[in-house]
């Protein structure tokens, strides 16, 4: 796999994680999620995400993300809430389910078109017994998925208009031949250019992996 990845934050302590887990099967978890908030407590909450899955028995993303929820709602950090995408990846297959995310986006080679990954589910530590879906989907060369937290297209520009979600797809469709870092500078120059120097307010996320 090829892989890219970006994080900007929006205070000193972000609230988005990112992180992969290599499996002794030759399986890699990958996993993109936003806290609620940024400052102290959505830090603690990533902290405490990452901790709960260093700890973890991964099997499948559903039920690994289900423990994590268990672990998270049992600490109790008052309001603040863990959105999480995972996803498992093992001889061009993906596992995929969410908690509470943005859509994931599935950019296919051979039609050049964006597939929007959105699986209903609610954030971890909202209630103690949740169930999350299970997708499946094929990587075939060259295909790429797309993880994002909201900080990108909910950035907004000088007139307080947000970018919104359809300009990152386009943008994966438009860039999708390109390498997983020439996908992820493309994002990047667009969050850019449409703030236009200001500041983002909310974290910003990107991981793009592609199949070799």
């Amino acid at each position: 796999y090829d892989i890219a990845l970006h994080m900007k934050t929006s205070t000193e302590v972000g609230g988005d994680y990112y992180d992969f887990f290599l499996q002794d099967d030759g399986s890699m978890y990958v996993v993109c999620g936003d806290a609620t908030g940024h400052g102290l407590n959505a830090g603690m909450m990533v902290s405490i995400t990452k901790a709960g899955l260093y700890g973890s028995n991964f099997d499948t993303p559903a039920s690994t993300t289900s423990r994590l929820n268990k672990t998270i709602k049992a600490i109790d950090l008052g309001t603040t809430r863990m959105s999480l995408n995972m996803a498992k990846l093992k001889d061009g297959e993906i596992d995929f389910t969410s908690a509470g995310m943005p859509p994931a986006y599935l950019y296919r080679k051979d039609t050049k078109e964006v597939d929007e990954i959105l699986v209903p589910g609610l954030p971890l530590g909202s209630m103690k017994k949740a169930d999350f879906d299970l997708h499946s989907f094929h990587l075939d060369t060259n295909d790429a998925i797309v993880l994002i937290s909201d900080g990108l297209p909910e950035c907004v520009n000088h007139d307080g208009e947000m970018l919104d979600y359809e300009a990152v797809r386009d943008c994966i469709k438009d860039n999708g031949d390109k390498s997983a870092q020439g996908i992820l500078e493309s994002l990047i120059k667009l969050g850019d250019e449409w703030m236009s120097g200001l500041m983002n307010d909310d974290d910003i996320t990107l991981v793009v992996i592609k199949k070799k």
